[in-house]
This record gives C-alpha cells, sequence and structure tokens, in this order.
C-alpha cells in the first residue's frame, strides 16, 4: 500500500541559505511520524513545503502514490492536508463555529449561515474530544490556549484531515491539557490519519511517536523506528559532526568572581515569560545564552532594554541598583541591544544607511541650532564603514538597499558609536553569510578583548561555542544550567539542558 504522502529529495533555498537539502521523508495512516532538529535545522519549511506555503526548488512528493503539487494552502487543504501550530491561527471575535466553518461553511435556503446545521455536524466530533459543545457560540477570544487548539484540530476534523500537522503544541499547554491532547492524537491515529508531530520535548516523543526523521542544517541525518528511540542517540545526532569540529579557537576564561560584575540581575520575573532570572556579566566577558523557541531567553533580553518591564527582581549596574522602563532609560546606563528581528526591530526602512548608523548618537553630533554636523558624521560613517567592512553605494543610499549582512552590520556599529558597558546582542549572525557571520564573531572577540560586557543569545550552539566564555540554558522560562567546560560533549550537555533532560 502507498504511503499517503511521501517526499523525495526536497530542496528548498532562499538566497544563499539551504533551508532542505535533498530531505526525504515517508508518512502512513495511522501513524506518529516526529520531526526532530535543533532550532534551524528545517523544520518550520519543511512544514510549510507540505502545506503548499513554499514551494520546493527540488525533489518530488507524492500522495498515495500519485505525482502531486501543492501550489498554496487551498491545494493542501484540498488534498487533506492540516496544521495546528503552537500558537492557533484563529479570528478571535468570530465565534468558534464561526472560526470552524470559515473555510467551508453551511448556508440555509435563504443563503445565510446555518447553525444549527453546522452545530450538528460537529457535535460528534465534540464528544470525541472531550469540548463542551457550550463553548461553540462563544468568541474565541474568550477562551484558553488549549481550547483554541481543540478547535484548529476540531476544524481539521470537519474538513476530514488525512494528514494532521502539530508544531511544538505543547509549549504552552499545562501538564493537563498536554494528556488531553495526547490522547485526542490516539484517537486520531486509531482512524486512520497520519500525524507529524514537531517538538523540542525529546521525553514526549518517546511517549507518542512511532518513528523520527531527525534534521541538522536542512539535511535527513537519521531515521529512527519506535523501538530504535533513544534521547541519547536523538541528541547525537541533533548536534552533528559539525558540531564537534567547530570548538572555540579561543575560550576566555570564567570571570574572576572577586571582581565586580558590570551588570546583575537577581530575581527577574515577568508572568508567563519567565521566573527567577539570576545572572552575573563580568567586563570583558562573552556570556551565551541557549534554549530552545519559546524559552524566554529574548524575553528576558527585551526586559534589561526596557521593552517589556519586568514583573519583579533587580537590574544593577557597576554596584548600583537601577530602574530600566524604558530603552531610553538602557542607553543611558550604558546598555545596547540588537533585535532579533532585524527588520521590524532593528532597522529603519526607509532611512537612510547613515541615518540608521548615527541614530543613538545622534545627539553627540549636533551642530549649531541643533543641525547634525556633517564632518563628524561623515568621519562615523568612514570609521565604522573601515572597521565592519560595510559594502555600500553612498552613505544617502536607503538601507534596505544593502544585503542582510551589511544591514546587520550597520546595527552593530550604531551601538559600537556609543559608549557602552554592556551590549546584548540577540541572533547576532541570523540571516547572513558565512563570511560576515565570521566577521561578526571575531567582532564580539575584540569588544569583549576591549573590555565591553556581551550577551550573546543565540540558537546556533556553534556560534555560542566559538564566542562565549561561560554559557546559561533556558527552558520555560527559566535558567537550569550552566557550563564553562571545554570538553568534548558539551555541545550534547547544552542540548540535553535545553530540552530539559540533565543540567547541574
Amino acid at each position: 500500500m502507498p504511503h499517503l504522502l511521501e517526499l523525495v529529495d526536497i530542496s528548498k533555498s532562499f538566497g544563499g541559505t539551504h533551508a532542505l537539502k535533498s530531505v526525504s521523508i515517508s508518512l502512513q495512516a495511522g501513524k506518529l511520524h516526529a520531526i526532530v532538529g535543533e532550532n534551524g535545522a528545517g523544520k518550520s519549511t519543511l512544514i510549510k513545503t507540505i502545506m503548499g506555503v513554499h514551494q520546493p526548488d527540488a525533489g518530488q512528493m507524492f500522495v498515495e502514490g500519485e505525482p502531486v503539487k501543492i501550489a498554496n494552502p487551498s491545494v493542501a487543504r484540498k488534498l487533506g492536508f492540516s496544521a495546528v501550530f503552537q500558537d492557533p491561527l484563529t479570528y478571535p471575535h468570530l465565534s468558534v463555529l464561526e472560526n470552524i466553518f470559515l473555510t467551508d461553511p453551511i448556508l440555509n435556503k435563504m443563503g445565510n449561515l446555518d447553525f444549527a446545521a453546522m452545530e450538528r455536524k460537529i457535535k460528534p466530533y465534540c464528544e470525541q474530544l472531550g469540548f463542551d459543545v457550550k463553548l461553540l457560540h462563544r468568541e474565541i477570544r474568550t477562551l484558553r490556549l488549549g481550547h483554541r487548539q481543540l478547535v484548529t484540530i476540531l476544524k481539521a476534523l470537519v474538513e476530514d484531515a488525512r494528514l494532521i500537522i502539530f508544531d511544538e503544541p505543547t509549549a504552552i499547554l499545562s501538564a493537563g491539557e498536554i494528556d488531553h491532547l495526547f490522547k485526542i492524537i490516539d484517537y486520531l491515529k486509531k482512524n486512520n490519519r497520519a500525524v507529524v508531530y514537531i517538538s523540542h520535548r525529546l521525553e514526549e516523543l518517546m511517549r507518542i511517536a512511532d518513528e523520527a526523521t531527525i534534521l541538522t542544517d536542512g539535511r535527513t541525518v537519521g531515521h529512527r523506528t519506535k523501538e530504535e528511540l533513544s534521547i541519547d542517540d536523538l541528541l547525537t545526532k541533533m548536534s552533528g559532526k559539525d558540531m564537534r569540529d567547530y570548538q572555540p579557537d579561543v575560550r576566555l576564561s570564567k570571570p574572576d568572581g572577586s571582581r565586580q560584575p558590570v551588570v546583575e540581575v537577581k530575581q527577574l520575573g515577568k508572568q508567563g515569560q519567565f521566573e527567577n532570572i539570576d545572572m552575573q556579566i563580568w567586563p570583558g566577558e562573552v556570556l551565551g545564552v541557549y534554549g530552545q523557541v519559546g524559552a524566554g531567553r529574548s524575553e528576558v533580553a527585551l526586559s534589561m532594554f526596557g521593552m517589556r518591564a519586568a514583573d519583579r527582581g533587580e537590574v544593577w549596574i557597576e554596584g548600583r541598583k537601577v530602574k530600566i522602563k524604558h530603552p531610553k532609560d538602557a542607553i543611558s546606563k550604558g546598555i545596547g541591544y540588537l533585535p532579533e528581528d532585524r527588520k521590524s526591530q532593528g532597522v529603519f526602512s526607509f532611512q537612510s544607511i547613515s541615518n540608521n548608523l548615527i541614530s543613538v548618537v545622534f545627539r553627540k553630533l549636533r551642530g549649531p541650532l541643533f543641525s547634525l554636523n556633517r564632518r563628524k558624521t561623515n568621519e562615523l560613517m568612514e570609521k565604522y564603514q573601515k572597521i565592519l567592512s560595510i559594502k555600500y553605494g553612498a552613505p544617502s543610499d536607503p538601507i534596505s538597499s544593502l544585503s542582510g549582512g551589511n544591514q546587520q552590520k550597520v546595527v552593530l556599529g550604531r551601538w559600537m558609536a556609543e559608549d557602552l558597558k554592556l551590549l546584548i546582542l540577540d541572533e547576532p549572525t541570523q540571516g547572513v553569510d558565512v563570511m560576515t557571520k565570521r566577521q561578526i564573531h571575531d567582532l564580539i572577540k575584540s569588544l569583549a578583548a576591549e573590555g565591553l560586557a556581551v550577551l550573546v543569545i543565540s540558537s546556533d550552539l556553534p556560534e555560542l561555542l566559538s564566542v562565549s566564555s561561560r554559557i546559561l540554558v533556558m527552558n520555560r522560562g527559566r535558567i537550569v544550567a550552566e557550563y564553562d567546560e571545554t570538553q568534548d560533549d558539551l555541545a550534547q550537555k547544552l542540548l540535553s539542558s535545553a530540552v530539559g533532560i540533565g543540567g547541574k
């Protein structure tokens, strides 16, 4: 009997980044197939390719042995494919029924929505999934997340989905909701649905997976049956050979605890995002922070920079307690921040390269009557263009005319021009080419060598291993481990802690 869906040598690139490289996967009805890999392994691109959001550059797809082209999400839905995400895509001000039947409503003879008929059709599925029918007429925004996920599953069942993809569905569910979700998945399998399950919580996969495919850097590096599954083996495959080869060439020694840290965070917390964060960063140190999606890494950084106020806890700078309620407070205290989302938070897209670089230090470049001192501005541009090897036509060109890597260099230059005590870098090399990545790594090390404290948040383990003197690991909003060893299995230890196994 042919597989429900078979992907053969699927490849997909975005610019110079190879998101998928000849990936082959077979999905069977009545089975749960787990897709495993660390951040950036290609899992999301694979899902979007199956769901018709992305078109593969190469390779073939077969449904029950017949070749298909999934040109868009509508085609995927007609084939019986559905996806359930950790934050379900719903229309908050519509009712549950309206959300479920949005793409295929039941109409009465007058052409109006027939709510009674829709309720009759969905009621058997509600009973099977344990969903209270009284909720069907409530606005979906009034439901908690676990119920909204159930609505997405109900929609898939009503549409008679044959393949249901779960992408990190338990990231912010309670233990009881997780158990309920697993019972629903078991029901789906017994009713001959194929299930794809993506999660960084490997202990969950041990409970529910029938087989697993492991991705690393967009490549398939292993396939395991249920009998072959083990957490140690998955971690080894996820870390990959490149991880072991890319050990740090120079590792700074652990800071002297007798000295005063530049920044000290004490019991920092924000409801639902992170709890009890304790952190010390010394002059000349590069402190790495690692964790899976949803671990709370970026949220801590945003709080330290004044973009998301913490509910409790303290921040101390050079031995003095400070209040940071706004980014201007952070900047005045000597904290700079390079955000994860460069496009929406890092650059002023419609402004010039020059205006982007001087945006933080504009006050230092004022001339008479608050005008811009062009000589000082040009000197600053020339200085950081040379230091950072920024390639551009003219300083007046829009920053959108630059490559992603050169845009990132401009944002870095913005903070280098300021007198900082701490520079926070969130995914500093995301979306840049290999050469630019190496240049940024060298720059991070040189800034630390000059005495700057640097906090690097990254999903890229080789990156953290290359630049960090210490690495903190976060899981579910908490710091669960700290490492500064150089042993060969450090990458695997970091992964183990990040997925909730081990730690110290």
